[in-house]
């Protein structure tokens, strides 16, 4: 059965279009997404309206576009699992998604102290 988040991104970026507003989108950072300039250790907000880029896909599975960063072309897709929320940018108004809790655990693990194997501690009996 497929998930709710596709047509209530689809939903919200309507509703931008249709009142005139930008759609924006927060994207948890992911080495699937190589943006020029861009640390991928923070999350990304993506501008997703027409007049911003184009080749513009909102599927099922995942978000995929065409734009230009620090003037190089860019084709970016954006699985539904990594959208933390769209939004219009002149209000705020919009849709905040919970994150995979594999993901908050890989984050976790990724950003915890690299611990030694051997424990100084010893048992006392």
């Amino acid at each position: 059965m497929a998930g709710t988040k596709p047509y209530l991104v689809r939903a919200i970026f309507d509703w931008c279009i249709d009142e005139e507003l930008t759609p924006h989108i927060l994207v948890q950072s992911s080495v699937q997404i190589q943006i020029p300039n861009h640390d991928n250790n923070k999350d990304i907000i993506f501008n997703i309206s027409p007049a911003s880029v184009t080749k513009l896909v909102i599927s099922n599975d995942f978000i995929s576009f065409s734009a230009r960063f620090s003037g190089i072309h860019k084709n970016v897709l954006v699985s539904f699992d990594l959208i933390k929320s769209i939004y219009a940018l002149e209000n705020g108004e919009g849709l905040s998604f919970a994150t995979s809790p594999k993901t908050d655990e890989q984050e976790i693990k990724k950003n915890s102290p690299k611990r030694s194997k051997n424990s100084h501690l010893k048992i006392v009996k």
